[in-house]
């Protein structure tokens, strides 16, 4: 197990939420659990990678603080009509991540003394880090495709490039975390 102290979440409340999120990310939403998933680029590239939790009609969304405010104004683009507020919003907690499984649960009454980062996260698990989402790649070329992503929940952005490297082709390399700690990817 690994652990991540959280410090702040991005919600999103109103009666558009749940469908306005589900058109853009690539996981389905469970009932008070945390779900990972993608939010990608029409051209089915990786933009972002997050935790997303729904919970009394409440999304929230947990990835480093930094990157939540880009995530949020990505979001902001896309909410055309839509009846959904979105803030980012301080909170106290502790994911607790199998690396294994990508299972996540929450924590709320321990802090770790040595957590994780989110970089040392996506190193640990071989999930992009910043830098190689800047340089382009599909979920398709992460080992997380299936766990991130789930192709029967119907349309999300991105979903057509992806669907069909899946169901018709194959990725010709794969991202992995090497020896010294760096990421880089492996031709198949």
């Amino acid at each position: 197990m690994q652990y991540i102290n959280i410090d702040r979440v991005l919600t999103f409340e109103g009666e558009d939420t749940k469908s306005f999120l589900d058109s853009l990310i690539s996981n389905e939403f469970v009932e008070e659990k945390v779900v990972p998933s993608f939010l990608l680029f029409p051209d089915g590239k990786i933009n972002y990678w997050f935790l997303t939790e729904l919970k009394g009609g409440v999304v929230k969304i947990y990835q480093e603080n930094e990157v939540l405010l880009n995530i949020k104004k990505t979001f902001e683009k896309y909410k055309i009509r839509i009846k959904c507020e979105i803030e980012i919003k301080d909170i106290d907690s502790t994911l607790k991540i199998n690396t294994e499984t990508f299972e996540v649960e929450f924590d709320s009454n321990f802090k770790a003394d040595n957590p994780l980062t989110w970089n040392e996260l996506s190193l640990n698990t071989e999930l992009p880090t910043l830098d190689t989402i800047k340089n382009g790649l599909l979920p398709n070329e992460t080992k997380w495709l299936l766990t991130f992503l789930n192709f029967e929940k119907g349309c999300f952005l991105g979903q057509e490039p992806v669907s069909r490297v899946n169901f018709r082709g194959r990725p010709r390399r794969k991202l992995i975390t090497n020896d010294q700690g760096l990421q880089e990817f492996i031709k198949i």
